[in-house]
C-alpha cells in the first residue's frame, strides 16, 4: 500500500481546493472560490469514489459457495468490491424457487461488516418479480443487476416495484440497479436507460448475448465488439455511472490467465472502471488491473503537487520534467486526468 506523506498532503490540497474548475463551464477558468467536493466533480471522479472493479458472480443455488462469499471466506485479494448472488443464468429453471431461498437465508445470516458490497443478479421479467419479492426482505443488499434491460421502462418497473414492496427504507434511498446491455435494442437506448431513474448506479456489458443478438461472431481479439464497448463507456461517464466490462470466460490455467491480463488492459484503457468475474481466481487480476498503478499514481501527484506551486502566477499549462530528462506539458485536461487518479487511488485505498 502506498502510504501518504508530507508532498501527498499538498498534492490532496491541490486536487480538492485549486482544481474546483475542472467541473466547472469553462476549462480556462483555473481558480474558482468554491471548495471542491464530490458534488462539483466530473462525472466520471464521482463514480470513482464507490470501485466496483471485480463483481464475482456467486450461483444462487449452491449454498456453499454463498457461505463462503458472504461469511469472510474471501479475504485480502481475492475479496471482490461487488460479490454478485446470481439467480438468473448460473441457476437451472427448476431450482429458481430453492435458490431464491438460499439467497435470502444467506444475505440474514452474513454478518454486517462485510467487505464486499452484496448484489443480487434477478431474471428479468415475471421471474425477476419474483426474485425481488424473496431478497427484498433482507436490508443488506447494495445493489441489483438486471439483465436484458432493453429500455428505461424494463427499468422502471424494477424500480417502481422496488418503492412498492420493500419493507426496508434503506432500499428506496440507496439501493443501486446497474443495467445490463444485451442487445443492439439496448444499446441504441442506453441514454434513456441512464438518466431515467436516479437508482441507476452503472451500465454493464452481456456480451455473449450481444453477440448472439447482433450475429456477431466471437474472435479473441474482441474487435466485433469495439463499437458496443465503446458507447457503454461513453454513455455511463457521461451520466456518472459505473462501467462494468465483459466476462473472461476463461478461467483455469496459464493461457486464461494471460487472457484475462489483457482483456483486463484494454478494458481500463477504453474507459470501463470494473469487470466481471465468474471464479475467484479472477478477483485479485481484475482488483489490481483497474485500480491505479503505482506509477501513475506518483506521477498524478507530481502533476498537482506542482500544479500548486505555479497556480498562482496565473498560467494556463506549465512543464513537467520526466524520469528521462524530457517535458511533458500539463494543462486542464491533464489536470483533471491526474485528480481522478487520486480519486481512484483513494478509493481503492492505495491513498
Amino acid at each position: 500500500m502506498l502510504k501518504s506523506g508530507p508532498r501527498f498532503f499538498t498534492t490532496r490540497q491541490a486536487a480538492r481546493t485549486l482544481l474546483p474548475h475542472l467541473a466547472c463551464p469553462s476549462p480556462t477558468s483555473f481558480i474558482s472560490q468554491r471548495p471542491y467536493s464530490a458534488a462539483h466533480a466530473s462525472p466520471a471522479l464521482s463514480a470513482a469514489r464507490a470501485p466496483q472493479r471485480a463483481l464475482l458472480y456467486v450461483p444462487g443455488s449452491n449454498e456453499k459457495a454463498l457461505k463462503k462469499a458472504l461469511g469472510g471466506g474471501l479475504t485480502g485479494e481475492d475479496a471482490p468490491d461487488v460479490v454478485t448472488l446470481d439467480l438468473e443464468d448460473s441457476v437451472r429453471t427448476e431450482k429458481k424457487t430453492e435458490a431464491r431461498r438460499l439467497v435470502r437465508e444467506a444475505l440474514e445470516n452474513a454478518p454486517g461488516a462485510l467487505k464486499s458490497k452484496r448484489f443480487v443478479r434477478i431474471n428479468p421479467g415475471q421471474a425477476g418479480l419474483d426474485d425481488l419479492e424473496a431478497v427484498l426482505q433482507s436490508p443488506r443488499i447494495d445493489g441489483m443487476i438486471l439483465p436484458k434491460v432493453n429500455t428505461a421502462q424494463d427499468l422502471l418497473a424494477v424500480h417502481d416495484f422496488i418503492d412498492r414492496h420493500s419493507p426496508h427504507a434503506e432500499h428506496k434511498s440507496s439501493l443501486k440497479l446497474i443495467a445490463s446491455i444485451e442487445s443492439p435494442k439496448a444499446l441504441l437506448n442506453m441514454q434513456e436507460i441512464a438518466s431515467c431513474s436516479d437508482k441507476v448506479g452503472g451500465l454493464l456489458f452481456g456480451a455473449e448475448d450481444y453477440c448472439a443478438a447482433s450475429r456477431l461472431i466471437r474472435t479473441p481479439s474482441r474487435r466485433e465488439m469495439l463499437f458496443a464497448r465503446s458507447s457503454i463507456v461513453t454513455v455511463a461517464h457521461a451520466y456518472g455511472l459505473a462501467a462494468i466490462d465483459l466476462v473472461c470466460v476463461k478461467y483455469k490455467g496459464e493461457e486464461a490467465q494471460q487472457v484475462l491480463v489483457d482483456e483486463c488492459r484494454e478494458g481500463r484503457e477504453m474507459g470501463f472502471t470494473g469487470k466481471q468475474a465468474i471464479h475467484p481466481a479472477q478477483v485479485s487480476t481484475i482488483q489490481r488491473a483497474f485500480a491505479p498503478s503505482p506509477a501513475e499514481i506518483e506521477r498524478a501527484q507530481a502533476i498537482l503537487a506542482q500544479y500548486a506551486e505555479v497556480s498562482t502566477t496565473g498560467a494556463g499549462a506549465y512543464g513537467l520534467k520526466n524520469a528521462d530528462g524530457g517535458v511533458d506539458m500539463i494543462d486542464a485536461p491533464m489536470l483533471l486526468q491526474a485528480q481522478s487518479i487520486i480519486a481512484q487511488a483513494e478509493a481503492a485505498g492505495l491513498l
